[in-house]
């Protein structure tokens, strides 16, 4: 009797979950995550994503950017169990090398008391700004001062990379890995814009889409911040995606970025609220943003 009791408490804790088990579970309409990505998730990143085998509950913790450093919460599968399972997946993602562990409210807003309850901070307030592609001046897209990134394996690359973690926060910095699925995500488009004297001082990602783009990525080096370098760069990722076809361009920014925000605004980007979102995560002890 002893026995069977120890063997049942033990399936009704949360554990770490293989791809086997994930795999057999249904997940809903609204997932974030498919069977290629549970594969390479769980394959690469073992014992960060659990389950509680007793109630059939699970969350999945995949990395956040393409970066090993920080883990994000992918997936839920999970009512009961939650905050458990929470406590679980973060404790086993600093315990294997993770620096932080973050909660985007991407497909599903949740209470700040939820937040609170389990160790969750609030880190990035993300807004949206919409702005109609027609504003674009006849200059806006010259090329004389701009070069496309087509491969992985140019040169340009590494300073793109240089550029991007000399203007982004540690927790928005992109890997190289990915830029790589970036480059190859349909309808994405990376560009670098040179200074006077051609070395590249900016860059920018775009998406294109049926009617619709949208300003992934802007960087600029701080070096030469206020030259005009950003709405160059701004300006001529509108000026692109109109060319794509894009009657609207779209974009986000974190709600504590009071540069971007006046640039764009100063543009004619426009703060619509329809994609807002939030992002909570706690970090590892020693860690800062």
């Amino acid at each position: 009797m002893m026995t069977r009791f120890a063997s049942v408490s033990r399936s009704s804790e949360p554990q770490p979950i293989t791809l086997e088990q994930a795999a057999r579970h249904r997940f809903d309409w609204a997932s974030r995550i498919d069977i290629n990505d549970l594969h390479r998730t769980l394959s690469i990143y073992p014992g960060r994503s659990v389950w509680v085998p007793a109630d059939d509950e699970l969350l999945i913790v995949a990395p956040w950017r393409n970066r090993d450093e920080i883990a994000s919460v992918a997936q839920i599968s999970a009512v009961r169990r939650l905050d458990e399972l929470i406590e679980a997946a973060r404790s086993n993602s600093f315990r294997l090398g993770a620096r932080a562990i973050v909660m985007p409210e991407w497909n599903e807003t949740r209470s700040p008391r939820f937040y609170a309850r389990n160790g969750f901070e609030l880190l990035e307030d993300v807004l949206s700004f919409e702005i109609n592609a027609d504003v674009i001046r006849p200059d806006d897209l010259r090329r004389d001062d701009v070069q496309q990134l087509i491969s992985p394996n140019q040169p340009l690359l590494d300073r793109i990379l240089e550029i991007d973690h000399l203007a982004f926060p540690w927790l928005w910095r992109n890997s190289r890995l990915e830029f790589e699925h970036y480059l190859y995500t349909p309808g994405v488009e990376t560009w670098a814009l040179k200074d006077g004297a051609g070395r590249p001082v900016s860059y920018i990602g775009v998406t294109s889409y049926a009617g619709w783009g949208h300003l992934d990525r802007i960087a600029v080096d701080p070096a030469v911040q206020g030259a005009g370098h950003g709405a160059r760069a701004v300006r001529f990722a509108v000026a692109r995606l109109r060319q794509l076809g894009a009657r609207r361009v779209g974009l986000s920014t974190q709600k504590s970025n009071h540069r971007s925000r006046r640039l764009y605004e100063r543009i004619g980007f426009q703060q619509t609220g329809q994609n807002d979102y939030r992002i909570y995560g706690t970090l590892a002890p020693g860690t800062t943003l």
